[in-house]
C-alpha cells in the first residue's frame, strides 16, 4: 500500500526558530506519534543530524527504521533507507517566512508491505500526520532558540 500526505500550515515563530527545532531531531518522539526510540547517529560534516534509527509505529505495527536526513536552507527532508518490516518511504519540510510566522509544507510518503484497505491505510496516515503537525506547531513554538545548530 502507498500514499502520499500533503499538509501546509503556520507557525506562529521566526523560520530560523522553527529549523532549530526541526534540527532537534533526538526530540521528535516529544511531538510525533509516529516515532519512538529515537537514537542518533554520526552527524554531518556540519554537525546536523544525518543518520537516526527510530522505531516506527502505524496502525498498531512498529518497525524498526533507519532515516537519512538531508538539509538544505529552510528545508530538510528523510528518507527510510532501511527497515525491518521492508517499509519504504520518506518527507519533507519546507520552510517559508509568511505574513503570520512561518509557513510550512509538509510531505509525507509512505510505502507499507502489508495488506490493507486503501481508505483505512489512507484515513490513519492523514490522521496521524495531523496530529504531528498540531504537536509540532506547539513544539516549535516553544523551542528556545538553539545556537549550536545552524543551516548554512
Amino acid at each position: 500500500m502507498r500514499s502520499k500526505i500533503d499538509i501546509r500550515f503556520t507557525v506562529d515563530a521566526h523560520i530560523d526558530q522553527v529549523m532549530d527545532a526541526l534540527l532537534a531531531v533526538d526530540r521528535l518522539a516529544e511531538w510525533s506519534p509516529s516515532y519512538s526510540d529515537v537514537r542518533m547517529g554520526p552527524p554531518d560534516a556540519e554537525g546536523r543530524p544525518r543518520r537516526v534509527f527510530v522505531t516506527a509505529h502505524f496502525m498498531g505495527d512498529s518497525d524498526t527504521q533507519v532515516l537519512e536526513y538531508h538539509w538544505e536552507p529552510n528545508r530538510v527532508s528523510w528518507e527510510v533507507v532501511d527497515s525491518s518490516r521492508g517499509s519504504k518511504g520518506g518527507g519533507s519540510f519546507e520552510l517559508f517566512e509568511g505574513g503570520e510566522g512561518t509557513e510550512v509544507d509538509l510531505h509525507v510518503e509512505l510505502r507499507y508491505p502489508l495488506p490493507i484497505p486503501g481508505i483505512l491505510f489512507n484515513r490513519t496516515l492523514r490522521k496521524q500526520n495531523e496530529e504531528a503537525v498540531a504537536n509540532f506547531i506547539d513544539f516549535a513554538e516553544r523551542f528556545p532558540e538553539n545556537e549550536g545548530y545552524a543551516v548554512g
